[in-house]
């Protein structure tokens, strides 16, 4: 072993979703983090694909909007999402149309871009702000010490082992690391469900497909093994994934994406196969002293609904600003507990919601009396109150989502989108670190005082347009918003200014 050690501030394990969005994110709130990979690269499979708004409002944060926005795959930018007897054949059901406008509740766009696209350009910004990225890089194991982590790595390529020290680990290594295991972390859930394949295919669709970017059929069909499968397009054009039972050869394979597509005697080109396993599984904490999980790392659910990417995404995005804080001696460690908090049963109800869409899209027959009622998409995406953490919970229902159109505007909801008279968004306002919304002089002064005192900034932007109402206040009232765009306090109207200082120290465990 190298007997030279180094020191950093947050150690990552994983390059996927998870991961490199928590080295973005800590990047752009100034801790650079130290990102370690086992494969020699990015994903080479699309994988997960689609950025729902909460996903692209966190990127917009980030700069990385516009690069997404290109990254889609050619057509018309749409997704055609159907339950269908094939490709070509019957429609049973279409999810799009089902679709509810969600311009109404958020600033961004939706995003189309696989991970195979979306990684590169996450690791390309996180290093741009300071993130050093080892790709063939093996985590061997790691202690968790009062003082940090000690963490061994191996070079695949070269054989040389040396140590990382760490004041806090990240686990993003996927359904398949052993970070979680190590630190003592068990799962709960459904458990592993099944297996299924995913056949990369070459042909001639584009006559019997309707143009749209991204496509994706769900299959309920008899003459498919299992009477279900799936079909998804890829970036490339030509170029298609079908999700099947387990094919014994290539003949058999063409036969299969023959069924899949509806179209007898396709000519298909067989690119390769990977088997892959559906699973419900929640970590039973997100963390354990300094060490802490995201992505698959943390939950795993069925692909069906498209949020697992979505959520990898996002739990990098929520965890980033808390660790950045606790680095940087803005926040004390109390602030991390708020992850297991507010993430886990956020996860806890979208693999149960992912798993009710492949029940009713793929599975009809495992139908029974645990099957979660799906929620509308708004509330699912935009709706989520987080039960408890980093914030000041008022009285209330016990209510775990609500709906974005009648938003609470509650501490601990998601603040919500309002169109301010320069036609800018409230959302636009978040991502890099607290904002005050208030007209009233005296919680102005508050907040300048508070941010003087406890050295963390406080923007309190001039705001043009009606506000308040969405928020749950008054004209004199004020509302804290944490930087990932969570209500963190809020005054109905005028009072105290010094309440500004300690709904901040409330926060953030000062």
């Amino acid at each position: 072993m190298n007997t030279q050690s180094t020191s950093v501030s947050v150690l990552i394990v994983g390059a996927g979703l998870g991961g490199l969005s928590t080295a973005l994110f800590l990047g752009l709130h100034g801790v650079p983090a130290l990102v370690v990979e086992r494969h020699p690269g990015t994903s080479t499979q699309p994988k997960a694909r689609g950025q729902m708004p909460p996903a692209m409002e966190a990127l917009r944060a980030a700069g990385l909007e516009k690069e997404f926005l290109a990254a889609a795959p050619p057509g018309r930018p749409e997704m055609t999402i159907v339950i269908a007897e094939s490709v070509t054949g019957r429609v049973l059901h279409s999810i799009t149309e089902a679709m509810p406008d969600f311009g109404l509740f958020s600033p961004a766009p939706v995003g189309m871009v696989s991970q195979e696209r979306a990684e590169p350009l996450l690791a390309a910004r996180a290093a741009g702000l300071g993130a050093d990225i080892r790709f063939s890089t093996y985590l061997e194991s790691f202690t968790d010490g009062p003082d940090g982590v000690t963490a061994v790595l191996r070079d695949t390529a070269g054989g040389e082992t040396y140590e990382v020290h760490a004041a806090f680990l990240v686990g993003a290594d996927g359904h398949r690391g052993r970070i979680r295991e190590a630190a003592g972390i068990g799962t709960h859930g459904r458990g592993t469900l099944g297996e299924n394949t995913s056949v990369l295919f070459e042909a001639g669709l584009d006559l019997v497909l309707d143009g749209a970017a991204v496509q994706m059929h769900y299959l309920q069909n008899p003459e498919l093994p299992g009477g279900s499968g799936a079909f998804v397009s890829t970036d490339t054009p030509g170029r298609y994934v079908a999700a099947v039972e387990e094919p014994t050869d290539d003949a058999h394979a063409r036969e299969l994406v023959r069924l899949v597509t509806g179209v007898p005697g396709l000519d298909v080109k067989i690119l390769g196969s990977t088997v892959w396993s559906t699973a419900c599984r929640v970590a039973d904490r997100f963390s354990s002293g300094r060490v802490h999980l995201v992505g698959d790392a943390a939950h795993v659910m069925p692909p069906t609904g498209g949020q697992g990417g979505n959520t990898a995404l996002m739990d990098g995005y929520h965890l980033a600003w808390k660790l950045a804080a606790v680095v940087r001696g803005q926040a004390g460690p109390g602030l991390l507990d708020s992850h297991d908090a507010e993430r886990r049963p956020f996860a806890e109800f979208v693999v149960e919601q992912q798993y009710a869409n492949m029940v009713q899209r793929t599975a009809p027959h495992l139908a029974d009396d645990t099957v979660a009622e799906l929620v509308d998409a708004a509330s699912a995406l935009f709706g989520y109150r987080c039960p408890a953490g980093a914030f000041l919970p008022e009285p209330g229902d016990g209510v775990l989502l609500e709906h974005p159109a009648a938003p609470s505007g509650r501490p601990g909801a998601r603040a919500p989108h309002v169109v301010l008279g320069d036609g800018r968004s409230t959302r636009d306002l978040y991502g890099r670190g607290f904002v005050l919304l208030t007209g009233s002089r005296a919680w102005r002064t508050g907040a300048a005082r508070a941010s003087e005192r406890l050295g963390v900034p406080v923007a309190v932007p001039t705001l043009d347009g009606d506000w308040t109402g969405a928020h749950g206040v008054t004209a004199s009232g004020a509302v804290l918003v944490r930087p990932d765009g969570i209500v963190a306090w809020r005054s109905a109207a005028e009072g105290d200014p010094g309440t500004v200082e300690h709904a901040l120290r409330t926060v953030l465990d000062r």
